[in-house]
């Protein structure tokens, strides 16, 4: 995130490209997603193992940011690596209430929650070297959508942060999740939507 208010592929067998070291820590590749750039020279990965844990797309991680009291939050929407090897990830933010204050006017909210970024514009994703990224985040959504499975009362517990709402960038102001407000839309990417929501292999954003 770079300001206080920023925030149809077929799978392939695992990559068998050799254990690698990033920012001195171990990583590998997971399954690769599929290749894109104008040399085709550029590919996408659904997971990756990074210092011994495994991220997969639309997980949420903490992502740090040198100068900031608290690393930030987002969803990993989109992962890959450049024809020079560099190492990218793009994400959907979430805001945490201190970062949009000015405009939560008289809204309530809980104390672990959080907003995720929605409508078009400044903050709502943006592009990071994935060795930004300082460790998972458990992020659970509460959403009383019919696609959402209601978390359990250990779920919650175990929980870093909650949310239902989102924060719209360009109209600055707050709502429920909708269809929408996941990083393009409904149509295509039903398992983003699904990731968004508890239930599902990616449902609470570990």
């Amino acid at each position: 995130m770079t300001s206080s208010t920023g925030a149809a592929l077929q799978d392939t067998p695992k990559s068998t490209s050799k254990l690698d070291i990033c920012e001195g820590l171990e990583f590998l590749w997971g399954k690769k997603r599929g290749v894109g750039g104008k040399r085709k020279e550029v590919q996408f990965y659904e997971s990756f193992t990074y210092d011994g844990i495994g991220y997969a797309l639309y997980d949420c991680v903490y992502m740090h940011k040198e100068g900031e009291p608290e690393p930030y939050i987002g969803k990993l929407i989109k992962i890959w690596e450049n024809a020079d090897r560099s190492k990218k990830i793009k994400l959907q933010w979430f805001f945490r209430p201190s970062e949009i204050l000015n405009y939560l006017k008289d809204e309530t909210f809980m104390g672990n929650e959080i907003f995720l970024a929605s409508g078009e514009g400044h903050g709502l994703s943006n592009v990071n070297p994935l060795e930004a990224i300082a460790g998972k985040c458990n992020v659970v959504c509460i959403s009383e959508d019919k696609r959402n499975r209601q978390p359990s009362e250990e779920e919650l517990k175990a929980a870093d942060y909650i949310f239902y709402r989102v924060f719209d960038v360009a109209k600055l102001t707050l709502d429920q999740i909708g269809d929408s407000d996941i990083v393009g839309g409904l149509e295509g990417v039903s398992h983003m939507v699904q990731g968004a929501f508890v239930g599902g292999e990616n449902a609470n954003c570990k």
